[in-house]
């Protein structure tokens, strides 16, 4: 089983129970909206499945932004990764246990234009809708949740096209959040410095709305729809490598 496989079965019982503030931990771009939505969870969540998630988090931030430049080209990925020509798409099929799916491509040369994932007679795409709210495609991350397989062939998918990858891993939430405090207050900041009404920003993500006055905790955040078509190293954290068994 690879690394990322165990790291989604921890927190998947948790997903299931509240699939909203999960998915804003692992995959919203915004910084204050995941700090809230740890917050929420903590008073139900127990801290390994929530550190767990903070962990998730690091690994999906780190998926590249399609397009992009590869390391090698296309004939030499299909053979590096065992994929086969479907028309203008390059395809790996997974039929193993806990797997059923395709990971589909599209691209030329070293370029990948575009990654989906197709499951059930469907496909995927990899990259959401709304960029700057999400970093995958929500239906994706739940996919994942529900499959693992899918984020780890994903992972050694990054590795045979020859890209950086190293997420942080973080031993809990504190160590997350002194990580990333700069970088939530500065948001804060920059919400506070557009609002008309700064002393009564509302917070609202996934549904969800709350209020408050704390200037540590509160800035207007906007909620993203799923879609679906057809296709630095810190003192508290460590980098994160990944061994899959032979």
């Amino acid at each position: 089983m690879h690394p990322v496989e165990q790291l989604l079965h921890t927190v998947r019982s948790h997903h299931t129970a509240d699939p909203d503030l999960t998915r804003v931990v692992i995959n919203a771009v915004s910084w204050v909206e995941a700090n809230l939505a740890v917050e929420l969870l903590a008073e139900s969540c127990p801290s390994r499945a929530l550190v767990t998630a903070t962990n998730l988090r690091e690994i999906v931030k780190e998926m590249p932004t399609l397009p992009m430049a590869m390391a090698v080209d296309f004939e030499t990925l299909a053979r590096v990764w065992e994929l086969e020509r479907e028309e203008s798409a390059w395809v790996r099929t997974f039929d193993g246990a806990g797997e059923g799916f395709s990971v589909v491509l599209l691209g030329e040369g070293n370029y990948c234009y575009d990654i989906a994932v197709r499951v059930d007679g469907h496909a995927l795409m990899l990259m959401p809708q709304d960029r700057d709210g999400d970093f995958l495609n929500p239906e994706i991350v739940d996919l994942m949740v529900d499959r693992p397989a899918v984020l780890a062939r994903m992972v050694e998918l990054l590795e045979a096209m020859g890209l950086p990858f190293y997420p942080m891993f973080y031993m809990s939430v504190e160590d997350w959040r002194q990580e990333y405090a700069q970088v939530i207050f500065a948001e804060v900041i920059e919400q506070f410095s557009t609002d008309a009404e700064p002393s009564s920003a509302s917070v609202g993500y996934r549904g969800r709305t709350s209020h408050r006055s704390d200037t540590n905790t509160t800035a207007r955040c906007s909620s993203t729809s799923a879609h679906s078509q057809i296709a630095r190293p810190s003192r508290s954290a460590a980098s994160m490598t990944w061994s899959t068994p032979a």
